[in-house]
């Protein structure tokens, strides 16, 4: 199931507090989260590019920088630019949630500013479902709703946030099948939540980054893409995201032309 977009159990973000954060459009409607990788690419999840198990015509897509409230004007104003390329990993397909990253090329190159700056990524680490980040605890970002029940919550209209804490993906399994789940975590995938849930990502939180501080008083880290899961903020049932350290090669390559 997709995190179509949301953040459960969190508060507001900050102004500038995540100055990399995207909102991607589609006819207008935000639908899924991104971060900036260089002055001309946003990563963001594969998913977020597809309309069941069709590709979204790119000229539908846009992407929204500098954004806090989706319902007020920013200052500085926030930009909405155009996309001109949408680069799938080549192991993705629509409807299916492996391989689920994907690269927006945008019409024209960013220009930096305090509310506009680019996301660090980790190193390559060449292990599959590298497991360094088990057990610290990571933020969630995105304008998704507020909670499971679409009949009850609605969606954010100022950006959330949320602490989750990294599982393995040895405890993220144990936990799944407790529930009762024939779910299993793939190497390039990797959990975060809480055992007891309450705070979560959920609906239209898709393609935003998962966060942990790298150094003390340097920028959070990305270091997953939010995917997939069951619900949103249930007990034993964490979050799948993407793990960005498995996918740093390809998005070096594919991001090479930007700055």
């Amino acid at each position: 199931m997709a995190r179509e977009a949301r953040i459960v159990g969190g508060q507001d973000a900050a102004p500038r507090e995540f100055p990399w954060m995207v909102s991607i459009t589609r006819k207008g409607g935000h639908f899924c989260g991104g971060a900036i990788l260089n002055d001309k690419f946003i990563l963001t999840a594969g998913h977020c590019l597809c309309s069941g198990t069709n590709k979204i015509p790119i000229g539908q897509l846009r992407v929204t920088l500098g954004e806090h409230n989706l319902r007020a004007p920013e200052v500085p104003a926030a930009r909405h630019e155009s996309v001109i390329n949408a680069v799938l990993h080549p192991g993705h397909r629509c409807g299916k949630y492996v391989d689920d990253i994907a690269l927006l090329e945008l019409a024209r190159p960013i220009s930096w500013s305090e509310s506009v700056k680019p996301a660090c990524l980790p190193v390559a680490t060449g292990k599959p479902g590298y497991s360094a980040f088990g057990g610290v605890e990571a933020t969630v970002a995105g304008w998704g709703w507020l909670g499971e029940d679409r009949s009850k919550y609605k969606r954010a209209d100022v950006l959330q946030k949320v602490e989750v804490r990294v599982v393995t993906n040895a405890v993220c399994d144990e936990w799944y099948a407790s529930q009762g789940k024939s779910f299993s975590v793939e190497t390039k995938q990797m959990c975060a939540g809480w055992e007891e849930g309450g705070k979560d990502s959920c609906w239209a939180d898709s393609g935003g980054p998962l966060m942990v501080e790298s150094y003390p008083a340097e920028p959070l880290m990305v270091i997953g893409v939010v995917s997939t899961g069951i619900g949103c903020s249930r007990s034993r049932l964490p979050g799948i995201y993407v793990r960005v350290s498995d996918y740093v090669p390809w998005i070096t390559q594919e991001a090479q032309s930007g700055r």
